[in-house]
């Protein structure tokens, strides 16, 4: 059976492809490399915490929280659903946060931190500074607060 010429799959000819396209010039490329810079540091930072930068995040931020919605972490952290849960169980499995059914709401997860969570969230609020610092520690004043900027404008383009 012959598809009709619309739903034909084509090999692209490399000799059509442009050719200024650099793959190191291209901004996933230069996000990912950036993103693996800024991982080092970060693990450098934390050291033997053994922690991920989403549970760091997850833990930052219960700190400025008593108790929250897991559903509203997800949002405050930028994590799916599917993410904050499986971070949240992590760090329940590590005595580091406790969960909770909402007795308004049986549907609904509380999270919160443990006195355990609570020190290392301590601990991980002290040393954030140095890790941005180190991260951006190559660019001027100004240059940070536009990279920082521009960053947070495209993040929240979708």
């Amino acid at each position: 059976m012959t598809l009709p010429p619309a739903t034909q799959t084509k090999t692209p000819d490399p000799a059509s492809a442009p050719a200024d396209y650099r793959l190191e010039q291209q901004i996933g490329f230069l996000l990912r490399r950036a993103h693996q810079y800024a991982t080092e540091v970060f693990q450098s930072k934390i050291g033997t915490r053994n922690l991920t930068p989403q549970q760091f995040s997850v833990l930052v931020t219960l700190l400025a929280q008593r108790e929250i919605a897991q559903t509203r972490l997800g949002d405050l952290v930028a994590m799916d659903p599917a993410t904050v849960l499986g971070v949240v169980q992590r760090l329940a499995q590590r005595g580091l946060v406790a969960v909770r059914t909402d007795p308004d709401d049986g549907r609904r997860r509380l999270v919160q931190l443990t006195h355990d969570g609570h020190e290392l969230a301590e601990e991980l609020v002290a040393i954030g500074p140095s890790i941005s610092s180190e991260t951006l520690a190559g660019l001027s004043d100004k240059e940070q607060h536009d990279l920082l900027r521009l960053l947070d404008r495209l993040g929240r383009k979708g």
